[in-house]
């Protein structure tokens, strides 16, 4: 088993657009498209059996350009969305935004698991976590004893998860068994990528990241 995590590329328009597919104009045209048929080129020889995406239209948009020319399914997961900041404070002064946005900043990472800017680091896990196991599970790979336990097809299965730096390093974090805190512990460039090679002990398979180098995703 394979799970390979795809950051979207460099953004054009509205963040939060939820397009109809073919998906245009959420990437960059000078940077993000560019990005994204890079990351086509350097995956051109993995097997993606299933692919999973963010329904927002630059992680969509990536998913289409590097799945171009496949027969790979683009499954929409409606909570795979980034961190979605409290959309009240757009009709607030800027000053006071920025007032708020450096208290934050000032303060330790202890003290900032939820703020007044938006989505805490535990609701998002909550979005995401819980579902995105369902949706393994529905695949035949269920989540048992800190590891996976799939079913006889699923052991081959290679699948790819288009998203946001966030809510990837959530997913990575949670996979890897890394303790959560409100600084991620990984971050993701535009189109950076995670794969997941999963190894079977007494019949749990364990996910192992496997790191790739920057030049590996440019061809």
């Amino acid at each position: 088993m394979r799970l390979t995590l795809i950051r979207h590329g460099h953004m054009a328009g509205d963040p939060f657009v939820c397009p109809q597919r073919p998906v245009a104009g959420c990437l960059s045209e000078t940077c993000g498209i560019p990005q994204a048929e890079a990351t086509a080129a350097a995956l051109v020889n993995e097997r993606f059996d299933v692919a999973f995406s963010s329904p927002y239209g630059r992680a969509l948009q990536t998913a289409e350009i590097v799945l171009a020319g496949r027969e790979t399914d683009i499954r929409i997961l409606p909570y795979l969305y980034e961190w979605m900041p409290n959309r009240a404070l757009e009709q607030v002064p800027s000053t006071v935004l920025e007032e708020m946005q450096r208290q934050v900043g000032d303060s330790y990472a202890e003290d900032t698991w939820k703020t007044e800017l938006g989505e805490g680091y535990y609701d998002m896990c909550a979005r995401i976590i819980p579902p995105f196991l369902k949706e393994l599970s529905s695949l035949g790979i269920h989540a048992r004893m800190g590891g996976f336990v799939p079913e006889a097809h699923a052991r081959s299965l290679s699948i790819a998860v288009f998203g946001h730096g966030g809510s990837l390093g959530i997913l990575l974090n949670f996979l890897l068994g890394v303790r959560p805190f409100p600084v991620g512990s990984f971050s993701f460039e535009h189109t950076g990528t995670a794969v997941l090679q999963f190894t079977e002990r007494k019949g749990i398979y364990y996910p192992q990241l496997v790191i790739r180098a920057r030049h590996d995703l440019q061809g």
